[in-house]
């Protein structure tokens, strides 16, 4: 759970970072391999690195795709935006079931981490705005509970 947290964390980091970056990042020629045979086609790569990770930002079929590689060339989680039209049916349920009177907010982060996808979506209502983590199978968490004033 630990290294789920770091890896995430680290997704976040470059999601708010990534625009700022100007010096170049030299990726490990393994990390460059692994990357061209899972993504041959991505568009406009930029790269970071933060601690053991190596962060792969890039454009697939028009979509803006996040990928992250530890030292050794393995893909250890990808992420993307998508439209609340892309939540998977279990989950769209769960949400209009669960928060009957809260809209569903932009953007909605959609992570594979370990080969298990979470969705990342925020609701809210009048009174009150919940980020919740929202497994394929309808399970939602909720990860905060603001108020608004």
């Amino acid at each position: 759970m630990k290294k789920f947290k770091t890896v995430l964390t680290a997704i976040v980091m470059l999601f708010t970072f990534s625009t700022f970056a100007t010096d170049r990042v030299k990726v490990s020629p393994v990390v460059i391999a692994a990357f061209q045979n899972d993504f041959s086609k991505a568009n406009d790569v930029k790269w970071e690195k933060s601690n053991d990770f190596y962060f792969a930002t890039f454009t697939l079929n028009n979509v803006s795709v996040d990928a992250a590689y530890n030292e050794a060339g393995e893909l250890v989680g990808i992420s993307r935006k998508i439209q609340k039209e892309q939540l998977p049916l279990s989950i769209s349920l769960a949400i209009a079931e669960d928060y009957k009177n809260y809209e569903v907010d932009k953007p909605i982060t959609e992570l594979t981490f370990e080969g298990v996808t979470r969705y990342y979506v925020t609701v809210s209502n009048k009174s009150e705005t919940v980020s919740l983590k929202c497994y394929s199978n309808g399970d939602l968490d909720i990860e905060r509970r603001t108020k608004k004033m």
